[in-house]
């Protein structure tokens, strides 16, 4: 027995090592004289709504060219593993929409049969109801996972059921199991079936388990600078873990890829050397994208300055260089800084690191950065800035958690994991207190704090219900107001959207906007729950009441009223707009699987994304990609996606957008001249993203956990949502492990 390790959410920091693949089991596979078997397949029984998933055949005699066969229908899906012993193909949701039986089979290229397997669909438990504690893998992980079922309707016969084999299953209490995934599972990328049985064969819905791809790994280039020229380019990619399907990608574009021994070749095209640029280099397999490496474009073999980092330094701030991104540093060569020759730290090819004085950074201005060569050549000029300070201030909450049923004072207020912000046409700010269950309200003008709606119980009712329970939610997070004050609230506990609308003397009526539900009927089982509907998780499209959700995080109003927002567990952005009259749901971005893919909105891929914000034109959506530490951009109007800025890497570094890193960033604003702030939750930090992607951090990181005062030394405690008041300059803040709002006046 392998070692068991707990199962994280994040898939990257699960993983132990880098899986390399065998080289011996990539080998085709020679041509099979006998037909494939069938021994079984992997699940044979499924529960009906399931998303998609992947069915594993295993037998003998798979050729390279074997595909599965569900109902007489090949899969164009299917690959080979195990030297020709497992055969991997996914099933789509409309095959197993409903109750019944399919078919399944294995053909070879040669058009050889296996014998036929049932794969049963049966109606599930309404009794039972699963949501995994963690739900990804790196591929070729090799050691056991121990991970958490929570839910309700376990007992101490439940068994949780992974790709149709029983797991190790430890019974907890009727709303949480655990239990152990075997590495033998791991060793191919699969969206993998798990469900819960009970007694008497009992079978709860369906959750999926991704095991993502490996990515490639770059490690070097051939050229690695280029001059401008008006001729394609050929080049050569270095690395590990390509895999048959490897594609180069130069900004964006997938080019034509030769696999040459250990290398990729392909040639860039001359419209992307035709002007100084750094290309920006990936290696894409299995739908997954490798780190960025970077080709710097300049006119010649002459020193050329891309830019410097961080690119604005704060009054006081303790700084002694700067970085200057650029190429051809090479010899003996000067940097300057106002006209004024500063000491070079550190050199390479491509980087320099600079000394800087501290009497640059008394006062606010504009520095300017050039490079002369030994030959006395001098670049172009690329700045940095030297700004003022912000200001924190504390405007709400207490050190202490708590509930106010009321209104009271903003000083006397408590909050329990306020989550996000959003201003109302009101001017009052709303918050989603999470763990109070409830919406929250801050009046400026009077010094109140309200709740708004929630009793401070989780459950799930709506306005009007039966029982007449007042309106309860579950882990409310995102929230905005629209134009008309109606205030929407997604709900990572009920995986809904819910709606609040004010009325006469104060009283407010909630209902469900969007999501899947399902009525509780029995008494004893609504007192239980405090609620008289249950929320359905999904991944559909259609009309809002029958569209399926996971874990729906933030979201923004675009100026047609359509709602964007996070699907955060779905790994996916969608919208919400009016259809002659009827709300309806569709995916703008992401597909459900978590990764890193930039490219076509619908085939890219996000790992957990949370905050959003839209650019000033309402063309550009920003994307908080929390578990790729990265943020993302969704171009509207040609549904394509980049990534604005981040490594990758988890972290805390200012700097140009392929060398910045954050650690896991939840919250986004956009500022009227678009400048993008960032909450960066596990770092404590607020972050500034210009539009180029430039990093730089205002406040925060300090290793005091609350602290009002100037940004230099303010301290955060896990800030997670933000918004601006534009017409002030404040920018507001929910410190959700400090339970307060907290507000940093930028100018």
């Amino acid at each position: 027995m392998r070692k068991a390790i707990g199962c994280l959410l994040v898939f990257g920091l699960v993983m132990s090592a880098p899986w390399l693949m065998s080289r011996r089991g990539n080998k085709a596979v020679s041509a099979q004289a006998s037909a494939p078997t069938l021994k079984r397949i992997s699940p044979d029984v499924i529960t009906a709504g399931t998303a998609t998933f992947t069915i594993r055949l295993t037998g003998t005699n798979y050729d390279d060219g074997a595909k599965a066969v569900v109902d007489g229908t090949p899969l164009d899906s299917s690959r080979v593993s195990r030297k020709g012993k497992v055969l991997l193909a996914e099933i789509d949701p409309s095959v197993v929409a409903n109750v019944g039986t399919h078919t399944v089979q294995v053909i070879n290229s040669d058009h050889s049969t296996s014998e036929t397997r049932i794969l049963t669909v049966v109606q599930k438990d309404p009794d039972i109801r699963t949501r995994l504690g963690g739900n990804a893998a790196q591929e070729g992980q090799n050691v056991n996972l121990l991970t958490n079922m929570f839910g309700e309707g376990f007992n101490e016969n439940s068994t949780v059921v992974l790709w149709g084999f029983d797991a190790p299953t430890t019974f907890i209490s009727d709303t949480q199991l655990s239990f152990e995934l075997d590495a033998d599972l791991l060793t191919d990328f699969a969206f993998i079936p798990v469900v819960v049985r009970n007694k008497n064969s009992r079978y709860s819905n369906v959750e999926i388990f991704f095991v993502v791809p490996s990515a490639a790994k770059i490690d070097s280039t051939d050229p690695e600078t280029l001059n401008i020229s008006n001729e394609a380019v050929p080049i050569k990619v270095f690395g590990n873990n390509f895999k048959k399907d490897a594609t180069v990608v130069v900004n964006g574009t997938r080019l034509e890829t030769a696999h040459v021994k250990e290398r990729l070749e392909a040639t860039i095209p001359a419209s992307f050397v035709s002007a100084p640029s750094e290309l920006i280099i990936r290696v894409e397999q299995d739908g997954i994208q490798s780190r960025d490496t970077i080709i710097a474009v300049t006119p010649n073999e002459d020193p050329f300055v891309f830019s410097v980092s961080p690119t604005r330094i704060r009054v006081g701030e303790d700084k002694s260089a700067v970085d200057l991104d650029g190429a051809n540093f090479t010899g003996d060569v000067t940097a300057t800084i106002d006209g004024q020759e500063v000491g070079i730290k550190r050199q390479t090819r491509r980087l320099l690191t600079l000394s800087l004085k501290s009497e640059l950074l008394t006062a606010p201005g504009i520095h300017i950065v050039q490079v002369k060569n030994g030959a006395g050549t001098i670049s172009n000029t690329t700045s940095f800035r030297v700004v003022s300070d912000v200001t924190v201030l504390e405007v709400a909450g207490n050190k202490r958690d708590g509930l106010n049923t009321g209104c009271v004072d903003a000083a006397a207020s408590f909050f329990r994991w306020p989550s996000r912000l959003a201003f109302g046409p009101d001017g009052l700010l709303y918050v989603t207190d999470r763990l109070n269950h409830s919406i929250r309200s801050i009046d400026f003008a009077s010094g109140q704090v309200c709740t708004v709606a929630g009793t401070g119980f989780q459950g799930y009712s709506d306005s009007g219900n039966p029982r007449g329970f007042a309106p309860t939610f579950s882990n409310p997070l995102g929230i905005l107001v629209d134009n008309a004050g109606t205030i929407y609230v997604t709900e990572n506990g009920n995986d809904v959207i819910r709606r609040i609308r004010k009325g006469a003397g104060g009283a407010v009526t909630v209902d469900t906007f969007a999501g899947l539900t399902e009525t509780i009927t029995e008494k004893a089982r609504q007192d239980k729950l405090n609620s008289t509907l249950v929320g359905q998780e999904g991944f559909g499209v259609g009309n809002a009441r029958d569209a399926g959700f996971r874990h729906p995080d933030d979201m923004v109003l675009a100026r047609d009223g359509s709602i964007f927002f996070s699907d955060t567990n779905n790994h996916s952005i969608r919208r919400i707009r009016d259809v002659n009259g009827t709300p309806q749901v569709e995916t703008i971005a992401g597909n459900g699987v978590p990764g890193f893919a930039d490219g076509d909105a619908l085939k890219a891929r996000f790992n957990t994304p949370t905050g959003l914000a839209l650019s000033n034109d309402g063309r550009l959506l920003y994307v908080a990609d929390t578990n790729n530490m990265r943020i993302r951009v969704v171009n509207l109007d040609t549904r394509t996606v980049e990534t604005l800025s981040g490594s990758g890497d988890i972290g805390a570094l200012d700097g140009p957008f392929f060398q910045s890193s954050f650690s896991q960033p939840v919250g986004l604003a956009v500022d009227s001249d678009g400048t993008i702030y960032v909450s960066d939750i596990l770092a404590g930090q607020i972050r500034r993203v210009d539009p180029n992607g430039n990093v730089n951090t205002i406040t925060g990181g300090t290793r005091r956990k609350f602290r009002d005062g100037p940004g230099l030394s303010a301290a955060f405690n896990q800030p997670r949502g933000i918004t601006l008041d534009r017409a002030h300059g404040f920018l507001y803040v929910a410190d959700s492990e400090n339970f307060r709002i907290r507000r940093i006046t930028l100018r």
